[in-house]
């Protein structure tokens, strides 16, 4: 990754993709509230995503875990949890395939499964068209509330990141997640899977979870956000946090061959 962000000194270690509408900021509301003493967040910004806006790829999944691995690398991290919101989850699974051995643990917030992204002819039109509309990604974002949420909601969320994130590589990426399918890689996987959905979340709820989830992974662990929707980062920030420490507490083993690094590091890889 060009681009990423370290927070936190501890010695258990968590990589977070963002979804598709974030950068590496995506989590700020919610590393508030993380014990920085005893975990160290790596957030990335894709290729085409904030300070790696003007960066040239691809714009695959697939190429944003090559990133990730050289990243992993360049951190010196030899155990570590994965995990992403929503289309960041499916990077985080594909990132367990191709590090099997460095992963102790998946972390899924409101995630895409293995399977990929709903690929109906009207959901592609509409992300296409977003990759330009800013109009069209609030759209996305009342959906994924189930229009439970303001228009402010929708426009901050939209806004803090519309001018950040390049039309090609939004478009490239959407893309892209529609025609991932995992299922088969992911099968024989031994790590533990932490399952977090909102309550109201019209696409990545319980039921999916249930239905995708647990049953490509071994051992699934579905927990769900009182009150969210598809976005329990913002929505519930404290809670969620919360949720993925002791989840990654219980299955990654501290880190003792990487030395801390300072907190709110943004650097290149």
């Amino acid at each position: 990754m060009k681009s990423f962000k370290l927070v936190g000194t501890g010695a258990q270690k968590v990589l977070l993709f963002p979804g598709l509408m974030g950068t590496k900021d995506a989590f700020d509301v919610m590393l508030k509230y993380a014990d920085l003493e005893r975990f160290q967040y790596a957030v990335v910004d894709y290729r085409g995503y904030g300070c790696s806006k003007e960066m040239e790829g691809l714009f695959t999944l697939r190429e944003a875990v090559v990133d990730a691995c050289k990243l992993v690398e360049f951190l010196g991290w030899k155990n570590i949890a994965v995990g992403g919101h929503s289309l960041g989850a499916l990077v985080a699974q594909m990132l367990a395939v191709a590090m099997p051995h460095r992963t102790s643990a998946i972390l899924s917030i409101a995630g895409v499964s293995a399977k990929g992204s709903v690929s109906d002819p009207a959901r592609a039109a509409l992300m296409a068209e977003a990759a330009t509309s800013a109009e069209k990604r609030q759209q996305i974002v009342k959906g994924g509330t189930a229009n439970r949420c303001s228009d402010a909601f929708a426009h901050a969320l939209v806004a803090a990141t519309f001018a950040e994130i390049s039309p090609a590589a939004f478009a490239g990426y959407a893309s892209d997640a529609r025609r991932t399918d995992i299922r088969e890689q992911v099968k024989e996987l031994p790590h533990p899977v932490l399952a977090l959905v909102g309550e109201f979340d019209p696409a990545c709820s319980e039921q999916a979870a249930r239905e995708t989830t647990a049953t490509f992974f071994k051992l699934v662990d579905i927990q769900v956000i009182r009150g969210a929707t598809h976005y329990p980062l913002y929505e519930a920030p404290a809670e969620t946090i919360a949720s993925l420490e002791r989840f990654v507490s219980k299955h990654l083993a501290q880190e003792q061959l990487a030395p801390p690094l300072q907190l709110e590091i943004v650097g290149n890889a």
